[in-house]
């Protein structure tokens, strides 16, 4: 590699961009100061194997043991490097294939909602007033006050800084008719005209995958619109772990992240607003839910004791925080509303869940399971509700496994393989030509293989089975089909071992709560699937490879993404406010690791 002091220019294809440099950096490192994407699952720790690139130029470091131990001899042929081990301190041209770049995925925005009367926290109050005259000189804001007394029963308190320049002309511009927005008794917004048919608010699920952001009409409570997309945070790590890390061991690292979500979210409001003729201004309050690292990243709070045992949040209690202190597009003096989370990494989003599923007020037992890279699992009994949380990775998210991808076109999204056979029937997102494996055709696929007595109860796949071959590392690997270009997707014994963990992980979690509760799988009236993979997924195949309980199938429900319908009955509604926070009280939180006997637990739920 040739080191130079000068600045040198990187140019990607196929996005066409160029970015200038002044000292040597990772390709991965230049990418994202580029605002290319590409995958790192590993968030370039160099483990993951998924940043592959092709570069051209003369100053670029030799390949590294990691390249020579994950590329294969036909992609180092092809010029293949990863790009988080390939330091460039020159003028290069980058190449990010198909592969490597992000997916469109399909996004469960939605969820099973139960219709809330809306008695938002903020409203509008019409006033018309006379003028002054010199026999009534009366202030403005007394005037303002009179007519609240008159028409809304109570003055106003506090006015938001950003309005005191806007009380007079307001006025004056309507000919004295205005319509004030309250928050409570607080004036945030000042408009002249009448307006009050016009009252809207988001909610916004930041997952650690997705984001989902719906734009409300506070007077019904009827969703206008809905939009989605991927947590740019995936670009430092799948994981929840992962992103800890990233920020504790960078200086900067918290503020990225934080910056990160905060566009993602900005850009989802301005989408919302242009596709409905609002303006940002109308945006009259917002609320976010999230489990607990994404709520403290969110606000910015520090991440350091997520980090380490016994995992304390810095607040388990609820935030209001002007929109326009988090860069946010709303009225100047709107608020944004965070939930409590509940403890460790239980966080709001779950508090959300539980209160839209209703589980709170269901009577028996009943388990509420919000399935993703995070998993937080409820046990409620009589008046009692227990959680944990589970660190089930990203394996059902697609990520992490051979053939793995995002929910999108040409996903394998549904297999059943014939017991006597193995001939394998699948079908794919669109019905389009099959490119890789999502979350529910891998939990398919274990399923099947379970069923079809190619794998043991130890979760080794039988070499001498039907459709098994020797793959490159030596282990056996299911055939599952042929891609168009040929190429052979599998299922690896590395995915098997995979999906063992995560469901393993998901298992000895409601096992440790039936424990605790001295009650039994038999005992439960319902389970309740939540979250993304939790709608898609079907129930048979996580009862056959043993990640839920054996329960009669009519006793799970799928309720989509009940975090995003939780987060709207909060913005919507202030009595269903009142109840999240004392539904986030009343949760008692159980630290997995520190249960009696959980190693125990968890050796046995990794078995098929």
């Amino acid at each position: 590699m040739t080191t130079t002091n000068e600045s040198f220019t990187i140019r990607f294809s196929p996005s066409g961009r160029r970015a200038t440099y002044d000292h040597p950096l990772s390709i991965l490192e230049t990418a994202r100061k580029a605002g290319v994407e590409i995958t790192a699952l590993c968030s370039g720790l160099g483990s993951c194997g998924r940043c592959r690139v092709k570069v051209q130029g003369d100053a670029i470091s030799p390949l590294s043991q990691k390249e020579r131990e994950l590329l294969s001899e036909g992609e180092l042929d092809a010029g293949c490097r990863l790009a988080c081990r390939t330091i460039v301190d020159g003028d290069a041209a980058v190449y990010v294939p198909e592969i490597s770049r992000p997916r469109a995925q399909q996004l469960q925005l939605t969820g099973r909602e139960v219709p809330v009367a809306p008695s938002p926290a903020v409203h509008k109050v019409l006033v018309e007033l006379s003028p002054p005259t010199l026999s009534d000189p009366r202030s403005d804001l007394e005037r303002i006050d009179d007519a609240l007394r008159r028409s809304d029963g109570a003055p106003t308190g506090e006015i938001d800084a950003a309005l005191l320049g806007r009380i007079g002309p307001a006025l004056r511009e309507g000919d004295w008719r205005a319509t004030l927005t309250l928050d409570g008794s607080e004036l945030i917004q000042m408009e002249s005209g009448d307006t009050t048919d016009r009252l809207y608010g988001v909610a916004v699920d930041l997952g650690s995958t997705k984001i989902a952001a719906y734009l409300v009409d506070l007077t019904s409570g009827e969703t206008v619109e809905t939009q989605g997309t991927m947590n740019p945070q995936i670009a430092y790590g799948e994981d929840i772990a992962t992103r800890l890390s990233h920020a504790v061991d960078h200086a900067d690292g918290a503020s990225q992240l934080q910056h990160l979500a905060l566009d993602a979210i900005k850009d989802l409001i301005h989408a919302l607003c242009e596709g409905n003729d609002l303006s940002p201004d109308e945006v009259l309050e917002i609320v976010v839910v999230g489990n607990t690292a994404m709520h403290h990243i969110f606000l910015g709070l520090s991440t350091r004791p997520l980090t380490a045992s016994p995992f304390v949040p810095i607040a388990t209690r609820p935030f209001r925080i002007k929109a326009r202190d988090l860069g946010l597009p709303a009225t100047p003096g709107a608020y944004v509303t965070c939930p409590p989370p509940v403890a460790g990494f239980v966080g709001s989003d779950h508090v959300a869940m539980v209160l839209a599923s209703r589980l709170a007020e269901k009577p028996g037992t009943f388990l509420g399971i919000d399935i993703g890279t995070n998993t937080e699992i409820s046990l409620k009994r009589g008046d009692a509700i227990t959680a944990v949380s589970c660190a089930s990775g990203p394996a059902f998210e697609g990520a992490a496994i051979c053939w793995g991808m995002k929910a999108a076109p040409g996903a394998i999204e549904r297999v059943w393989i014939e017991p006597g056979t193995q001939e394998v029937h699948l079908s794919t997102i669109d019905g389009a030509e099959p490119v890789g494996i999502c979350g529910s055709g891998i939990l398919d696929s274990v399923a099947g293989m379970v069923g079809a007595g190619l794998l043991n109860a130890r979760g080794h796949i039988e070499r001498d089975a039907g459709g098994v071959r020797i793959g490159e590392s030596s282990l056996p690997e299911f055939v599952l089909t042929e891609t168009p270009a040929g190429r052979t997707i599998t299922v690896t014994q590395t995915d098997v071992e995979r999906i063992q963990m995560a469901k393993g992980a998901i298992r000895s979690g409601i096992e440790v709560l039936l424990d605790a509760a001295n009650v039994t799988a038999a005992d439960l009236d319902g389970i309740i699937l939540a979250g993304a993979f939790g709608t898609f997924i079907d129930p048979l195949s996580a009862i056959e490879i043993g990640m839920l309980p054996p329960v009669p199938s009519e006793r799970i429900t799928q309720v989509g993404n009940a975090a995003g319908a939780g987060a709207k009955e909060i913005l919507v509604s202030t009595e269903r406010r009142r109840e999240a926070e004392e539904v986030a009280r009343r949760i008692d939180y159980l630290e997995l690791t520190v249960y009696p006997n959980y190693s125990r637990f968890f050796a046995r739920a990794l078995r098929f």
